[in-house]
């Protein structure tokens, strides 16, 4: 009775044995029908791909300036001159800058002039602030650069036309923010050049204290006015990076998110074996999760900055509609002009940040869209379980919170503008 049960145990392993070889073998098989599958979706396209994407390119502008103003280490760059640099400029242009343009509002004796003098300083100091962020979330940068290069290299690997131009057009978009910004702060730096050449009196760039008689000094006015001619140019290549860094993430976000919602509307169409389907799932399973990841240090960085600029860009509405408002009476049309210039950059630029927000929570949703679209009624129970678990997650859209609560979208921006105007009429009233 003994001897039969042993024979039974050991006729029961054998069966089990093999069942463990078949299912190794059919893995094996759907592993290689998968790539096969792969080669033939891709081979029409082979003369119209390159085999180079590098997604993390699009805020190659950006590393660029924060190497050069002293945030981020160059590789193989000197560790003495790069500290020296970086505390030389930031010294002289982060520190010291903003400082004048605090003490002068304690020489102001007009409303206009210290709505002048509030609109610059603001917006430097807020400017400044998302800059010493930068420094402090510099290793999350790092994260995100490796992160993009795992999501690149899944893309080459499917090598699929579709996705990888919809890759190439969100590095493009981004690197067209940075020139964007970087225009509209060359054209503000330009104009406040040309007011103090074409002004009577002499004048500084910007309303500032230095506790020097520059008036009566030509030694000192220029002195004075190449400092704040540097601190200009230094500024305005820190903001531009500054403002156009939140829109370039969140634009590579939303094309990884675009790639990958074309990857899963294919699962499950013209594959010989269910097996094959399963694996496609399962990859594309992991690219979520490091997209997921993605939007996590993405959050982690953009949290702070876009808050600020929320709240600057409040701020300096208001003091620039006031200025308008009393400058005007004045006629002074460069003043003016300057303004307007300053009203139409932080407008725009929160705009831009809540657009590209926007775009990224309605990608989010488009993403879900695809897993529903996707060839699952043919597949096994072990897919659709894991797709029903993947599609628990999906269901939140994803945002990018600013401090934490306001979400990044158009009707933030929408809110923004609201509270503006609120807070612009209860201060005209008061004029």
């Amino acid at each position: 009775m003994q001897r039969r049960r042993i024979q039974e145990l050991m006729s029961e392993l054998q069966a089990e044995a093999q069942r463990e070889l078949e299912m190794q073998r059919i893995g094996a098989a759907a592993l290689q029908e998968l790539e096969d599958n792969i080669v033939a979706q891709s081979e029409p396209n082979l003369p119209d791909i390159d085999s180079e994407l590098d997604t993390h390119s699009a805020v190659s502008y950006h590393w660029r300036v924060w190497q050069l103003m002293g945030l981020i280490r160059p590789p193989g760059a000197s560790r003495l001159g790069f500290v020296l640099r970086s505390l030389v400029i930031n010294v002289l242009v982060t520190l010291l800058f903003p400082i004048t343009l605090l003490a002068k509002l304690f020489y102001t004796y007009s409303l206009r002039e210290l709505c002048e003098n509030l609109t610059i300083t603001i917006t430097d100091i807020v400017a400044n602030l998302k800059f010493i962020n930068v420094f402090l979330v510099r290793r999350q940068l790092h994260e995100i650069k490796q992160l993009l290069a795992v999501l690149d290299g899944r893309a080459l690997a499917v090598n699929n036309a579709d996705e990888l131009a919809v890759l190439r057009q969100a590095v493009h978009t981004a690197r067209l923010s940075f020139r964007t910004f970087g225009g509209i702060f060359v054209f503000g730096t330009t104009l406040s050049c040309l007011r103090v050449a074409i002004a009577k009196e002499r004048q500084l760039l910007y309303p500032a204290w230095f506790g020097i008689d520059w008036q009566h000094s030509n030694v000192a006015y220029v002195l004075i006015y190449v400092y704040q001619l540097f601190g200009l140019i230094v500024q305005a290549i820190q903001d531009c990076a500054n403002d156009s860094y939140p829109p370039a993430y969140l634009c590579i976000l939303t094309g990884h998110m675009r790639a990958l919602e074309l990857r899963v509307r294919r699962i499950g169409y013209h594959v010989p074996h269910q097996h094959v389907a399963y694996f496609e799932l399962t990859a594309c399973i992991e690219d979520y999760v490091n997209i997921l990841r993605l939007h996590a240090i993405i959050q982690q960085i953009l949290s702070v900055a876009c808050f600020a600029q929320f709240m600057c860009s409040a701020a300096v509405q208001c003091t620039v509609a006031m200025h308008f408002l009393y400058v005007a009476d004045s006629h002074d049309l460069s003043a003016m002009i300057l303004s307007l210039v300053f009203f139409s950059a932080v407008t725009l630029e929160v705009f831009i940040i809540c657009y590209f927000g926007d775009r990224m929570r309605t990608q989010s949703e488009a993403l879900l869209n695809a897993f529903y679209a996707c060839n699952w009624m043919d597949q096994n129970m072990r897919f659709k379980r894991n797709l029903i678990i993947t599609l628990m997650r999906t269901q939140r859209p994803s945002y990018i919170l600013a401090g934490g609560y306001i979400a990044v979208t158009l009707e933030t921006f929408v809110q923004v503008n609201r509270l503006t105007y609120s807070v612009f009429t209860l201060l005209l009233r008061a004029k």
